[in-house]
């Protein structure tokens, strides 16, 4: 990494750029809020509004929000299919590239009397079960908004180097914590990202990673829009009041939510009032909506949700045969740490060790900044193994990428040589016919994702520059060729893989280690 390199903290309700410039993490965060900058997109006619700006717009009008607006485009990533503004289908990967691009556009703004900067390359943190096509479109939006993406790094992995990073006696620190294990807790408006690190050797070791994206700011969000909804009709004897919402008002009642989330997260407010005004299309009083919320009511909308997250910690603690006591740092990230119930209940768990933060809504993209400066490489801290069927009924694990393997960056190819593999394809006899059409062809072919290929003639397996997706994605091509080979036992699943993101295959789940760097440039 001889240019500079930003670190992208895409997010599901905001994103950051950040850049390091004389020894610390610059956030190029919105000039006039002070904030990270809005993930809204505000498809104006001809024009495309993106941010600050187009999340205002969102609520400034009482005939309700205008039409055009594309609300946590990171989700739709996760979808297949086009997103629909008026009618007219967006393609998810244009929707983000927006985003993206307006950070490009803020980065080269001047601001403190620094120069602009130009944002042309970056290391982009993703949620923990981001899967290949997620990860492939991500890096196809970021292509489009002229953006090189150098590698993927976990959200919660950049948020411990950041931390770690700031220490201004890092040896001490690093000491401190030498064999011992951290959780980060990350838990934001789209996903709640788990990973269990421990510190060795110098380097941050991921032992375990858990992500749910069903549990998201955004849930938090759309339940107490119902709320306010019910209330509203029970209030005026109305049946069915979706249908006289006029145009706009879900999404302008859904924005005021999660204001009200946000403001009742703080300790010192026990209720806020809402009013939107000319909500339904009819007269009387209950054309305007108005309300109050109380935190305690707020509390038991989303305890479900709260407890679902929590347990989260209990399921990655149990993976590991770890007990709350054998953590010795907890970092919650995220602005859904800031809700009282779930800070007190890491608190509750973790007495003690969850530090406040005071850059927790940048922590990830300088972590991301860091990484980016102190041009690490994430290596395999424990080998990617496929299972193959055996007498037993039950399989068998069998490596096919070794521990301590250095993933590909940007525009980098890297050679995989795994002659175990084919022979354990010929003793076992099991062929299908992508393999024979492979051997056939008598030359090596690139797999339908655009990620790994495997080459019979020379046994080699060769990974393009996928980073953090190419170690997803050798899983996947191999596990496409283990199903019509039949590799799992006859009438069975593939076994699931445990502790990452591919949950649904039949590997072990590939683990990371990243190196810590000190002040003056020397890795440890």
């Amino acid at each position: 990494m001889t240019d500079v390199a930003f670190g992208i903290d895409f997010g599901t309700t905001n994103s950051l750029a950040a850049v390091t410039v004389g020894g610390r993490t610059l956030s190029l965060v919105d000039q006039v809020s002070q904030r990270p900058h809005p993930s809204v997109i505000w498809y104006r006619g001809g024009d495309i509004v993106v941010g600050r700006e187009a999340r205002q717009n969102m609520d400034l009008t009482e005939t309700g929000a205008p039409p055009g607006f594309v609300r946590s485009p990171k989700m739709s990533l996760r979808r297949d299919g086009p997103v629909f503004v008026d009618g007219r289908p967006i393609e998810p990967t244009d929707a983000v590239a927006e985003v993206l691009k307006h950070l490009k556009g803020d980065a080269a703004i001047a601001r403190g009397g620094a120069p602009g900067k130009n944002l042309a390359r970056a290391v982009f943190t993703i949620p923990v079960d981001f899967g290949g096509p997620e990860r492939r479109a991500l890096r196809e939006a970021a292509g489009k908004a002229g953006i090189g993406v150098v590698q993927f790094v976990h959200e919660p992995v950049a948020a411990l180097y950041a931390y770690l990073r700031s220490k201004a006696e890092l040896g001490r620190e690093l000491a401190r914590l030498e064999g011992r294990s951290v959780l980060v807790f990350d838990w934001g408006g789209g996903t709640l990202d788990l990973t269990l690190c421990r510190i060795q050797g110098g380097a941050i070791m991921q032992v375990a990673n858990l992500g749910d994206n069903e549990v998201g700011g955004d849930r938090f969000d759309e339940r107490l829009r119902n709320h306010l909804r019910a209330k509203h009709a029970t209030a005026h004897g109305i049946e069915d009041i979706t249908t006289l919402e006029q145009p706009g008002m879900a999404a302008k009642l859904l924005h005021q939510c999660e204001v009200l989330k946000i403001h009742l997260s703080d300790p010192k407010t026990d209720s806020e009032d809402v009013i939107v005004r000319n909500y339904l299309k009819t007269d009387g009083p209950g054309k305007n909506l108005l309300g109050t919320v109380t935190r305690a009511e707020l509390d038991g909308l989303s305890a479900s949700i709260v407890a679902r997250g929590l347990a989260r910690i209990d399921e990655i603690l149990e993976q590991a045969q770890f007990s709350y006591q054998d953590i010795e740092l907890c970092l919650a990230t995220g602005g859904m740490v800031n809700m009282p119930a779930i800070r007190n209940g890491l608190t509750e768990r973790f007495v003690g060790r969850v530090p406040k933060l005071d850059n927790g809504d940048r922590i990830i993209a300088e972590g991301a900044a860091w990484i980016a400066n102190d041009g690490l490489r994430l290596t395999l801290s424990k080998p990617i193994e496929i299972l193959v069927a055996d007498t037993s009924g039950r399989g068998a694990y069998h490596s096919l990428v070794d521990a301590g393997w250095t993933l590909p960056i940007e525009n980098e190819t890297q050679n995989v040589a795994n002659t175990r593999f084919s022979a354990l394809i010929r003793e076992k006899g099991l062929r299908s016919s992508k393999w024979q059409s492979r051997q056939n062809s008598g030359r090596s072919r690139r797999a339908h994702h655009g990620g790994p290929f495997v080459s019979p003639r020379s046994r080699l397996m060769q990974m393009q520059s996928h980073s953090l997706s190419g170690s997803n994605a050798i899983c996947r091509s191999i596990m496409t060729m283990s199903r019509a080979s039949r590799f799992d036992p006859p009438g069975e699943e593939p076994a699931r893989a445990k502790n990452f993101m591919t949950s649904s295959s039949a590997f072990h789940s590939p683990r990371f280690l990243l190196p810590v760097v000190t002040q003056t440039g020397k890795k440890l």
